[in-house]
Parts: structure tokens; C-alpha cells; sequence
């Protein structure tokens, strides 16, 4: 058994599976733009780097290039429909509060308001001490500037911190930061992608975190 002495987690594909709610917007969003939508297993692909970049990936062979406007579009209809289909991933409330006694925070590229909504939608942000949006800090994930921000915030150091994220970007944002990185299958990477970046242990279940740490 290990001890942590922080919990940094990933947000979409980690915690919350919201990643119908956030491809059907895309899709909304290049309808008003009169463009062609996309299916739904391509856009999986283009989540966890932030909004600018989904709409970029989206709009990627349309010879539509106004992403400003994508992203105000994008932006209105998932305020919109950010709960039709979202909800916690199995086990995790039970999990985080099985870490009661430890600090737990969010780390995501996500904008700051929509995790924080989402999380009182779902009654599930009492948990979690900081919440570190896409918006809040100078780069987004995989630069390290937000996992560092938070490890200074709570005086963790990075051999007591443990990342837990979906993606590869989650996993070298926490081996940039020099702290523990645990990858989780259900999200938007996968067993074989992830092991690909070698993380320091793979789940497929959130609930695991309770035999493997302390």
C-alpha cells in the first residue's frame, strides 16, 4: 500500500463521463454554422486538450477557419445541454469519500465554470478542495503550471502527489510535474494507449484506488 498525501484528478473521462454531452454540442454547433456534423467516435477523439482545440480538430476539412466563432458556438449550446447525459462514472462518489481524509482536487483543461456546475448538478463538489480550470492558469495540461500551482497551494510535495487521469496528456502533465501518475481505461485513451506512456499504475475501475493506496 502507498500513501498519498494529495489527489490531483483528471475531470471529463476521470470523474464524470460527459462526453456525449460535449460531442452533441460540437455537433449543434457546426449545424448552426451550416456545416457538416461529424459521428460521434471521431469527436471522442478530440476531447481533453480544451475548447479551442476541439473546435479546431472539428472544424478540420470543412475550409471553415472562424474558431472564435466555433467555440462561442460550442460554448452556448453545451451551457445549454451540459447535464442531458452527464453523470459520475460508477464508484466514484464512494470512492472519494472513501479519501475523505485526504485532499482531493480537480486538474483539467475544461473551463472552470462548467466543471463547477457540473459538479453541483451532480452534489459532488464538496470533495474537492481546489478546482483548476482550463481558463485559470497561464497553459493548459500537459504544461505543468497548474499541477505545480496546486501542489505549492496545499505544501505537497511531488513524491506525495498522485495524478489520476484518462489521457496521455494527463499522464505527462503529472510526469512533468515529477509526481505519481495513475491511469484510468474507462475514458478516452484506453489500456493500450496509456500503457504506451507507462504510467505508474493502470486501472479500470476508480473504486481501485482503495486497495492500491492509503
Amino acid at each position: 500500500m502507498t500513501s498519498f498525501q494529495l489527489f490531483v484528478f483528471d475531470f471529463d473521462g476521470t470523474l464524470v463521463d460527459t462526453q456525449k454531452d460535449i460531442v452533441d454540442s460540437v455537433n449543434r454547433a457546426l449545424e448552426e454554422m451550416g456545416l457538416p456534423t461529424r459521428d460521434r467516435e471521431t469527436l471522442f477523439t478530440f476531447i481533453g486538450k480544451g475548447v479551442d482545440q476541439l473546435m479546431t480538430r472539428s472544424l478540420e476539412g470543412t475550409g471553415y477557419s472562424d474558431v472564435p466563432r466555433a467555440v462561442d458556438a460550442f460554448m452556448r449550446h453545451y451551457d445549454e445541454h451540459l447535464m442531458d447525459q452527464t453523470d459520475l462514472f460508477p464508484n466514484c462518489r464512494k470512492t472519494l469519500d472513501h479519501f475523505s481524509g485526504t485532499p482531493k482536487t480537480i486538474l483539467s483543461n475544461k473551463p472552470t465554470s462548467f466543471i463547477t456546475r457540473i459538479l453541483d448538478a451532480l452534489d459532488c463538489r464538496a470533495p474537492f478542495k481546489t478546482i483548476i480550470g482550463g481558463d485559470l492558469m497561464a497553459a493548459k495540461k500537459p504544461d505543468p503550471v497548474g499541477l505545480r500551482h496546486i501542489m505549492e497551494q496545499h505544501r505537497v510535495r511531488p513524491q506525495a502527489t498522485l495524478m489520476v487521469g484518462d489521457s496521455l496528456v494527463d499522464i505527462e502533465t503529472g510526469k512533468r510535474a515529477g509526481v505519481k501518475t495513475c491511469g484510468v481505461t474507462y475514458g478516452h485513451a484506453g489500456r493500450a494507449s496509456l500503457e504506451t506512456v507507462q504510467p505508474d499504475w493502470i486501472i479500470d475501475d476508480l473504486s481501485e484506488l482503495k486497495q492500491l493506496f492509503h
